[in-house]
């Protein structure tokens, strides 16, 4: 059964009752991840795969609510006003603000750039439904960063500050009995991941697309699915260095501007298997053109199209395509959760292909979560996730470049030059570990990530097989903190970042602070 059947199989057993509200915000308005550690805490629906986020609020925990569980002390966190079918929320104003002393570090960051230096961003907006019409209007508007730092050959170069007014997290949508079509400009997040995920994060500005999703399982029986279908379009700035080419810039002015990408999350959970969670997903690219020669399937949804690329291969249009699988296991109980994504960033020709090399343009994710309740409001948390994108040895006789792109499309998976899922680097491996105390919107923690920065290259001059002999490492070691006082919520994160060979040069050791810190106002 292809990827067509089992949607529209599942719409067929879906309820028409229900009405999500707005969508919780990926990102600066911390909720986001503050809501999946109220599900492992049993406080919101163990259902919710949180797979494909936004994650939506309905009408049984509306977006007051979630913050009335976060903190009860906040009683009036959220303005609203509702008449009849109307209802209006000033949503929560953001001012986020990021700076690097010494060298380009962060990620999941959206419209800020990889750079050093200085740079922040704003947003603020409403939101309003009547009926089954919902509209977000939550603009950003961005400075980002220019501060000179230590380049080579190899890595980095120093972009001009871009000064940008984005829709942001901006949306309009029809939303009925668990299901949505709309257009948005959101960020996305597919995958389990809590850092890093394969095709999917708000490690780059979101983009405008159009989408097709659930806000809420549909029950069948055979259990329930969510997904999530989109056609958008990704562009580039030819005044940016892109995060795919070692933040070098590249000359593309004869490749039209804009890709279209087409992409789609599937989740199940089996009836059989309680708080599990099994998903999917696809993202095709190809350039822009005013009148394609290809089916008109190929040229919008391949993502529809059968798996293999000799059942679908069409010359007439340059395609690069990812695909992942993931799983995510809850366990309630013990406020836990574990994870994984696994996924190819190179299509392949049919089964044979797959079994004899399976280790080829592969990455995966690992992760796991641990919530130990303290009394009835603190709780202390636990979490580790690992990533590997660098290429296996096999590359040696079939490379396969490194993820995010694949060649046909030479800007690769980027949205203004921007790698749209996984915000560690390209080609980069990591590891990250957390720990930390929590009680409503006060945090204390410590955190830890070794990034290890494109281990497995070819280079001209190393050993044999032309691999790196000088290894860079990036060692980070970092405070979490969080605060409530009055309407204004405080989170921050100041690190230490400790390369050793920076820029693969050996003895090449050197340091950079860094310092996040992001306040929410709350009307």
């Amino acid at each position: 059964m292809n990827l067509r059947r089992i949607i529209f199989s599942s719409l067929l057993f879906t309820s028409f009752f229900s009405m999500a509200q707005n969508a919780i915000p990926i990102g600066f308005s911390d909720i986001d991840e503050q809501v999946r550690n109220l599900q492992l805490l049993g406080k919101v629906d163990a259902n919710q795969s949180m797979m494909a986020r936004p994650f939506y609020s309905t009408g049984k925990q509306s977006y007051q609510d979630l913050y009335r569980l976060l903190d009860p002390t906040a009683k009036d966190s959220i303005k609203s006003l509702k008449k009849g079918v109307f209802q209006a929320i000033l949503l929560p104003a953001s001012f986020t603000q990021k700076l690097n002393t010494s060298r380009p570090y962060g990620w999941n960051d959206q419209a800020m750039s990889y750079s050093n230096g200085y740079q922040m961003q704003a947003s603020a907006g409403i939101y309003a439904r009547l009926s089954i019409l919902h509209i977000q209007f939550k603009p950003e508007y961005v400075h980002t960063g220019s501060a000179d730092y230590q380049t080579s050959d190899s890595w980095g170069q120093v972009n001009p500050s871009l000064n940008r007014l984005s829709l942001g997290q901006s949306s309009v949508r029809l939303e009925a009995g668990g299901i949505s079509v709309g257009v948005s400009n959101q960020n996305l997040w597919w995958g389990p991941g809590r850092y890093s995920s394969l095709l999917m994060t708000n490690n780059a500005a979101g983009f405008l697309h159009y989408s097709l999703n659930t806000t809420r399982p549909l029950k069948t029986p055979l259990g329930s699915f969510e997904f999530q279908l989109i056609l958008g379009r990704m562009t580039r700035d030819s005044l940016q260095g892109f995060e795919n080419n070692a933040l070098k810039t590249r000359e593309l002015s004869a490749n039209p501007k804009n890709r279209q990408y087409s992409g789609i999350i599937l989740t199940y959970q089996p009836r059989f298997l309680k708080n599990i969670f099994f998903s999917v997903s696809r993202a095709f690219q190809n350039y822009e053109v005013s009148k394609p020669e290809a089916k008109v399937m190929n040229t919008y949804f391949p993502v529809l199209n059968n798996l293999f690329k000799n059942e679908y291969n069409d010359d007439t249009l340059s395609k690069d395509q990812i695909l992942s699988f993931s799983t995510r296991w809850l366990m309630p109980k013990n406020h836990a959760e574990i994870y994984a994504e696994f996924g190819y960033n190179d299509a392949k020709e049919n089964m044979r292909d797959l079994y004899l090399d399976m280790g080829h343009s592969s990455a995966w994710m690992v992760g796991f979560k641990k919530l130990h309740p303290l009394n009835s409001r603190s709780f202390l948390s636990l979490e580790a996730e690992a990533i590997r994108i660098s290429e296996l040895p096999s590359y040696l006789t079939r490379p396969a470049g490194n993820w995010y792109e694949h060649g046909q499309v030479l800007e690769g998976f980027t949205n203004n030059n921007q790698i749209i899922a996984n915000g560690a680097g390209h080609g980069n491996d990591a590891q990250s570990f957390a720990i930390s105390w929590n009680q409503g919107w006060t945090k204390l923690g410590f955190s830890f990530q070794h990034i290890s920065n494109k281990p497995r290259t070819y280079v001209s001059g190393g050993n044999a097989v032309w691999l790196r002999d000088v290894k860079w490492d990036d060692y980070v070691f970092g405070l979490q903190g969080g605060y409530r006082y009055k309407k204004l919520l405080f989170t921050g994160d100041l690190k230490w970042v400790n390369a050793s060979n920076y820029l693969w040069e050996a003895g090449n050791s050197k340091s950079n602070l860094f310092a996040f810190i992001n306040t929410i106002f709350l009307w």
